[in-house]
């Protein structure tokens, strides 16, 4: 409930009163994944961390590729902001998360984002397929929320260190 004269916390902007400070500028996600209940867990693990990621969110391959093509399109007439980091799931209905890395990696505009495949699915097929077709990194999803509140951490770091140029954190390595 809302009371009168509180602050009011919307999903991507940190509360200025906790007790955590914010690690640094906002950086754009999107997320690719089919499960609403993991894209809100991974979001919720970030707030609580005080990640300031910027979320936007594709529950398909096909609304993931979609979103991408209008980028591109409009990034023709426009400045559009890309994604700092898109997370990909790889296990969802209809087509795999894997289109999705073949169209940004074919895609010249698109080729440089980072990708980062995010799945439950270990197996070692997946993750030898999904480096070979371009992805920067292959990460399992955290078991709790703790351990996804201290990915979201390394992530973030992940992102501004190779943004600036700068080698990968641990345990980021390929």
């Amino acid at each position: 409930m809302i009371q009168e004269g509180q602050p009011v916390q919307s999903s991507t902007v940190t509360d200025p009163a906790s007790p955590l400070p914010i690690l640094g500028p906002y950086l754009r996600v999107l997320h690719i994944n089919d499960s609403t209940d993991d894209q809100i867990l991974f979001q919720a693990a970030c707030r609580i961390g005080n990640v300031p990621f910027n979320w936007h969110v594709a529950d398909s391959a096909a609304k993931g590729i979609s979103y991408l093509k209008t980028l591109v399109e409009h990034s023709k007439e426009l400045p559009v902001c890309w994604p700092d980091l898109i997370l990909l799931d790889i296990v969802m209905p209809s087509d795999s998360g894997l289109e999705v890395l073949k169209f940004i990696r074919a895609t010249p505009e698109l080729k440089e984002l980072i990708v980062i495949i995010f799945t439950g699915d270990a197996a070692p097929a997946n993750k030898e397929q999904s480096l070979k077709l371009g992805a920067d990194f292959f990460l399992l999803k955290p078991a709790s929320f703790q351990e996804a509140a201290a990915l979201a951490k390394q992530l973030y770091d992940l992102i501004r260190q190779t943004k600036e140029g700068g080698s990968p954190p641990r345990p980021f390595a390929k």
